[in-house]
């Protein structure tokens, strides 16, 4: 059983950015709340009220792990790189969130139907002012930010993050490298724009 459980769990390096507590916040609360509160024809509800509950044990995941620690200082050991966190989430919830986004991705592209449905709930969205694709695509960004693909720089943190003896983790100049390339891509990512100073000690 436990080695079942260590095959549905996967270990991730996650940067939880005050801005991606932003996009969570769009998402949940103007996407996923409305489409779990009210079941409509032609919806799949449970997997709208699955979807919610999902992305919200994430959120609380990414908590814990911010909590938890350990710290990662820069090189000279003056600045922190906060919210930059390995974090085991279960697969089962990521691929829940990844069907919801499927789902919601098909709608933006369907014709509203008279008798409802996804596609019109979207219309709804749009037509009070919130752009529909804008929240379609915070839910995949969020997604692209619990999920980052694996690289060099990735590898190297979380190399680094996981050695043990040491609740707190001073970066090398090499990790530090490693990291603000990283910055670079979750800006982009996160925002669609260039690196904010944020991120550049």
């Amino acid at each position: 059983m436990e080695q079942e459980h260590q095959q549905r769990t996967s270990v991730r390096l996650v940067v939880v950015d005050p801005e991606l507590d932003a996009q969570c916040d769009r998402v949940e609360q103007r996407l996923l709340v409305p489409l779990a509160g009210a079941p409509r024809e032609g919806c799949d509800h449970a997997l709208f009220a699955d979807g919610l509950a999902a992305f919200r044990r994430v959120r609380a995941t990414l908590a814990e792990a911010v909590a938890r620690g350990p710290r990662v200082w820069t090189p000279n050991g003056r600045w922190e790189h906060e919210g930059l966190r390995v974090v085991q989430l279960p697969a089962e919830e990521t691929d829940l969130l990844y069907a919801l986004l499927r789902e919601l991705s098909g709608a933006l592209v369907a014709s509203p139907q008279p008798s409802g449905g996804v596609a019109a709930f979207l219309g709804e969205v749009s037509s009070n002012g919130e752009s529909a694709a804008g929240l379609v695509g915070a839910l995949a960004r969020v997604l692209s930010m619990v999920d980052l693909a694996p690289d060099a720089d990735t590898e190297v943190l979380f190399t680094a993050l996981k050695a043990p003896g040491s609740e707190d983790v001073r970066l090398s100049y090499a990790q530090e490298e490693a990291w603000q390339r990283l910055a670079h891509r979750v800006t982009m990512l996160l925002t669609e724009s260039a690196p904010l100073h944020r991120f550049l000690y």
